[in-house]
């Protein structure tokens, strides 16, 4: 590749010896130090491949050979610019993109965030942006190791971190630390407290390690009640008085809780049906940093004239390779045309979408902890709407550690 390359750079020619001394011809060319290579032979002599260099070397050879040196072929750099010297603007055109393509190269123009799902990614931009790491930034003034170190002690949620530039594109690789459960004891070991209900429940089972129980199973509790005392009341026999120790309780309480739902689903409802028409902008944004806002250029935007339509835009940061994106992001968005059509459910349509949304709010709003052992579910119908009634059983856990204070 290096050999090709440097040849290319340097111009080649093949040419045609023909004549009765071409053997003596090679030879005054080799004790000359001409290189010369890919020598094939030809009707009434050989075929031959020299340097530019090499070949005006060659004219004592012919000289003292009587032979005949013709051209057959050029080849080479120095042949390009030959061939194009009168063209001036477009030489300068290709030294001004050689030069462009230089200067675009030293800048980033993507930043991507990998190993991140705690840590939101906007946050961790905006903190490197004002550590030399953003849109535009010169990439070889970027402290790489710096800004890793500083990632990790301003977010404690990273365990490692690094940051590295390859082409124009710069990326955020960490890994997250392990994440604390959420504990019940939220009050410090050392510190006396009580175990009082979070919320109202039916007790379905106490496991005490600490404290003393005050509830049992079967009982039913109120948010706030108290379940297991930290005052431990001790007889001391030698006075005949009794004492109060306080510890640090600790206890696991299960209760039975019911969470009532009341929606409603309408018998009729609008559907989209589309058309398949649609139509279709373009734009550019650039993302050079020395513009106040990075701005939209609108390339053949038509006007949209469906009176119902659904946009989606994609957007696509077009360059060489995955490391070399250009300074710009090219978007497409699509208007998707359709008819709004009214239409009616039935009974048991009403009912089975009933369902899906008591099953979609019980994953979306209870603890994942929770165990959900039953749900009852009452429909009322009317004209216009099926009305929903549902309870829904959880067992969860309802205890919370309250500090108390020895003066108590």
């Amino acid at each position: 590749m290096f050999i090709w390359l440097w040849t290319y750079l340097r111009g080649s020619v093949a040419a045609e010896v023909t004549g009765t001394s071409v053997e003596r011809f090679l030879n005054l060319a080799s004790h000359k130090g001409i290189y010369i290579w890919d020598v094939t032979p030809v009707a009434g002599g050989v075929q031959m491949h020299c340097s530019v260099k090499g070949f005006k070397m060659l004219r004592d050879c012919v000289r003292k050979t009587k032979c005949k040196l013709r051209i057959t072929k050029r080849a080479g750099f120095p042949f390009v610019m030959h061939r194009y010297r009168k063209r001036k603007v477009l030489m300068g055109g290709v030294l001004f993109f050689v030069a462009a393509l230089y200067v675009l190269s030293s800048f980033v123009w993507q930043i991507d965030v990998e190993g991140n799902e705690r840590v939101p990614a906007e946050a961790l931009l905006e903190y490197s942006r004002g550590h030399g790491l953003y849109i535009g930034a010169f990439k070889h003034a970027i402290d790489h190791r710096g800004l890793a170190r500083h990632l990790l002690s301003e977010f404690p949620e990273i365990g490692w971190v690094d940051v590295h530039t390859r082409g124009t594109r710069s990326v955020i690789s960490l890994a997250e630390t392990i994440a604390e459960p959420t504990a019940k004891q939220s009050v410090p070991r050392d510190v006396p407290c009580n175990i009082v209900a979070a919320r109202d429940g039916l007790i379905t089972s106490i496991v005490t390690a600490a404290g003393m129980p005050m509830v049992r199973q079967n009982d039913v509790v109120q948010a706030g009640d108290l379940l297991v005392s930290g005052a431990l009341p001790i007889e001391a026999e030698h006075i005949g008085q009794s004492e109060t120790l306080y510890v640090h309780a600790y206890a696991e309480v299960w209760a039975r809780m019911y969470t009532p739902v009341h929606f409603y689903i309408p018998m009729s409802f609008t559907e989209k049906v589309f058309t398949g028409n649609e139509r279709r902008q373009h734009s550019v944004r650039l993302l050079f940093s020395f513009f106040e806002t990075q701005p939209n250029i609108n390339l053949l935007h038509g006007r949209i004239s469906f009176d119902n339509y659904d946009r989606m835009v994609s957007y696509i940061q077009p360059g060489s390779s995955r490391d070399f994106p250009l300074p710009l992001v090219w978007s497409t968005a699509t208007f998707r045309e359709f008819v709004p059509e009214v239409r009616q459910r039935s009974t048991d349509e009403a009912k089975a979408l009933a369902e899906r949304v008591i099953t979609e709010r019980i994953i979306r709003e209870f603890d994942f902890a929770a165990d959900v052992v039953g749900k009852q579910v009452h429909f009322e119908e009317q004209a216009e709407r099926l009305i929903v009634s549902a309870i829904i059983a959880t067992n969860e856990r309802i205890d919370k550690a309250v500090p108390i204070s020895v003066e108590e």
